[in-house]
């Protein structure tokens, strides 16, 4: 684009024609931020420019022809009225509207439109004229509105014209309502010449001597005074009189109007001060700005920012075609397509390379360019219209603006990377409304998967529900996540969430967010996992339960064998110091040495039981692998038990074919065949006992069965573990953990112990060992 220009010239804008000065106002308008239009009589887009295009969210070109109404369907309800009173005669007025447009559909938005009749010089009314200024954010000027209102609606009473009618003399007769309404005059004060006194004194005079000679001549008066409003004031008029003649040609009588042209004097005024502004603006504005006339592109008008582009370059009068600059030739072509097709062309952000400072160093800077068709009076365009704004800042600003919304982008990115992929639950929530807007991973997987966002409070109890620790259901007031959507501190409140993949005991903490980054204002939830914590809690509880219920049993059973061998041992002492002969002491040392043995070997069955617990909770001891045979260790142990098996009055059934041999530590099955059949003979005395060796494909079974008092379905799983008994140790006594000690063989062999029984019916206990 070349940037050529010339000094403004007073004497070349004088021949700038007012078609001219129109459409050059209308271009430079074009790139305003207010809305400009013209509807026709039909309210139909005539003209439209860009900024209003951009307020209704439809193109510029998609308006012309279109009815408001089509334009901005939801607002019509609301404007219609405003270009009615237009087309009725109606004067300028501004309102403010408020409706939403096809750019934010169901958006309310506030705009400052002014409306004002488009007329002709006669004052033939074309259409309506629209300025449109969005100001939903500001709305600053509503006691100014409310005064415009005052104003306009004075204007529009002060539209209608004075009419009155004289005789041939020119005195009034008669009432004139109209030109008493509009003087404030009193009927008496009108009549006659009276109406006279109406008109300002300075102008009085020369009224009188136009309206003497129409009388003297006959013809029609017409003539500009100032007229006494009915507010004290004077307005500007344009007086009009029209003889009308009887039969035989004498005046009958005069009519006459007063038309009130104030409203036209002061547009006139003021398009006198627009055309100096546009002066101004052309020497002024902030843009390159040249119009470049006929074909061959001749430069008519420019601007100093233009002759600045032009590097001080003398332009006026000269054509772009014999301008020797290569880099107007594209500008050139832009030119001249808007001129051969009589639309504006536009180009966004091109880059210029010039010395713009006047320092001999040459700089590229952006600018956008309108190159806009001018029409003379007949509707031919006969020149364009150049219109360059630098928009290098803007771009530079731009670009800085998206480099800093990717980095923002890739940091939220990273940062709902990094809290979805925490091990802790953490939730998002809308203040007030506690509406759920974001769940990270452990959120989701403890609500099985897929988390409801976009959730109210009110609907969390119909979503989730919540129980306090001992398991009371909380009410939406009570739910720690609603409360801190409201605002209250939550730090660390215990809550239990139940969801389809489980129940989870929760710790609560919560923290507000506040809006930065574009981001709105949110509460974070923290939620921590404590439900293993919580089994461990209870697991310690229970164990410690445990462990005290064991000392007291502990201690109660090997206090039992001492007491009897210490009564025992004081009996022999005094059989000792009392005894008659040798032979009766003697055999009195041998009873009690077999009473004492007993409780020596109960005792140290207690100590080894409890060796035996402490080596297999600890590291694991191997085992001494051979080849066993399952029956022969059963008939073992059978054997060793005959005499205790007969003093419980238990009858011994074996049902052991050989056969079943696997690689076993031989001690250890020893110990699991005697613990069940001790077991048998404490529980089921008086009944028979059945111990039965099995080979099943791939695994040995032993079943030790008993008739005695059976076990509890709730127990049959808490008898394996340790200090755990399903009967009371007051009638039955032991440490309670001979069947612990026995899982344990069993698994380190890589079998299996289980129990079948119920209560009265005896029990069952089934071992299956691996024979490979």
């Amino acid at each position: 684009m070349e940037s050529p220009s010339a000094s403004f010239d007073p004497a070349a804008s004088e021949a700038f024609t007012d078609a001219h000065s129109r459409l050059l106002l209308e271009t430079l308008v074009a790139s305003t931020p207010v809305g400009l239009a013209v509807v026709d009589m039909e309210q139909r887009f005539v003209q439209v420019n860009d900024a209003l295009a951009a307020m209704n969210g439809i193109p510029r070109a998609a308006h012309l022809g279109r009815k408001v109404q089509e334009i901005v369907p939801e607002m019509w309800p609301t404007l219609r009225p405003q270009y009615q009173r237009i087309l009725e005669g109606g004067g300028s007025q501004t309102v403010e509207v408020v409706g939403a447009t096809s750019k934010e559909a169901g958006v309310e938005r506030h705009f400052l439109v002014s409306y004002y009749p488009v007329r002709t010089g006669p004052g033939v009314l074309l259409g309506i004229g629209v300025i449109i200024a969005e100001v939903t954010e500001q709305r600053r000027a509503h006691d100014a509105l409310r005064a415009s209102e005052q104003r306009y609606r004075s204007l529009v009473e002060a539209m209608a014209q004075p009419v009155w009618t004289t005789n041939a003399r020119g005195e009034v007769v008669e009432p004139a309502p109209r030109w008493l309404e509009f003087t404030g005059q009193t009927h008496e004060e009108h009549l006659g010449l009276g109406w006279l006194a109406a008109i300002h004194p300075d102008d009085r005079k020369r009224v009188v001597r136009g309206w003497v000679d129409a009388l003297r001549t006959k013809t029609s008066y017409q003539g500009e005074f100032r007229l006494r409003f009915h507010d004290g004031g004077y307005r500007d008029v344009v007086g009009r009189a029209v003889p009308v003649f009887g039969d035989k040609g004498t005046i009958r009588e005069w009519v006459a109007t007063a038309e009130d042209i104030t409203e036209r004097k002061q547009a006139e005024a003021r398009a006198e001060n627009e055309r100096s502004k546009l002066r101004a603006v052309l020497t002024s504005a902030p843009a390159s700005i040249a119009i470049l006339s006929g074909e061959r592109q001749v430069f008519t008008l420019v601007n100093p920012r233009y002759t600045q582009l032009a590097q001080g370059a003398e332009l006026m009068g000269l054509s772009l075609k014999d301008v020797d600059d290569p880099r107007g030739t594209h500008y050139a072509k832009l030119l001249e397509e808007a001129f051969t097709h009589g639309e504006p062309v536009t180009e966004k952000e091109i880059a210029i390379t010039a010395d713009f400072q006047g320092t001999g160093v040459d700089s590229t800077r952006r600018f956008d360019l309108v190159c806009q068709p001018l029409r003379d009076l007949s509707g031919q365009v006969d020149s364009v219209l150049s219109f360059a704004i630098d928009v290098t800042e803007r771009v530079e600003a731009r670009k800085k603006l998206e480099e800093w919304a990717a980095s923002l982008r890739n940091q939220q990115q990273w940062l709902e990377a990094v809290l979805d992929r925490t091990p802790v639950a953490i939730i998002l929530v809308e203040p007030r409304t506690g509406r759920i807007v974001f769940a990270n991973q452990a959120s989701r997987q403890m609500a099985g998967g897929e988390f409801p966002g976009g959730l109210r409070a009110e609907n969390y109890t119909g979503a989730h529900r919540f129980t306090d620790e001992a398991g009371r259901e909380l009410s939406m007031e009570e739910i720690p996540g609603v409360r801190a959507a409201k605002g209250a501190p939550v730090h660390g409140e215990p809550v239990i969430w139940h969801t389809p993949t489980g129940h989870y005991s929760l710790l609560v903490e919560a923290a507000p967010l506040p809006a930065q980054h574009g981001h709105p204002e949110e509460v974070l939830l923290a939620l921590q996992d404590v439900t293993e914590l919580r089994k461990t809690q209870a697991q310690l509880q229970h164990a410690v339960s445990l462990r005290d219920e064991f000392l007291t049993v502990a201690s109660h059973e090997l206090k039992t064998p001492l007491t009897p061998l210490q009564l025992k041992l004081q009996s022999l002492m005094k059989d000792a110091q009392t005894a008659q002969t040798l032979e009766a002491l003697r055999e009195r040392v041998v009873r009690t040495a077999e009473t004492v043995s007993g409780q020596v070997r109960k005792m140290t069955t207690l100590i080894n039981d409890l060796l035996e617990v402490t080596q297999l909770t600890g590291p694991s001891a191997p085992l001494r692998l051979e080849d066993v045979d399952l029956a022969d260790v059963v008939r073992d142990s059978v054997e060793r038990f005959e005499a205790q098996a007969s003093k419980a009055g238990c009858q011994l059934i074996v049902d052991a074919a050989p056969g079943a041999v696997g690689r076993w530590d031989r001690h250890r099955l020893d110990q699991v065949v005697s613990s069940l059949l001790s077991n048998a003979l404490k529980y089921g005395p008086g009944r028979p006992v059945t111990l039965r060796v099995e080979r099943l494909r791939d695994r040995a079974r032993l079943s030790v069965r008993d008739e005695g008092i059976g076990i509890s379905p709730g127990s049959l799983q808490a008898i394996f573990e340790k200090f755990t008994r399903a009967v009371s140790t007051r009638h039955y006594g032991g440490l309670g953990l001979g069947l612990f000690i026995t899982r344990q063989i069993v698994e380190a062999h890589h079998g299996t112990l289980r129990a079948e029984s119920q209560p009265g019916q005896g029990a069952t206990f089934i071992v299956e060992l691996p024979l490979v």
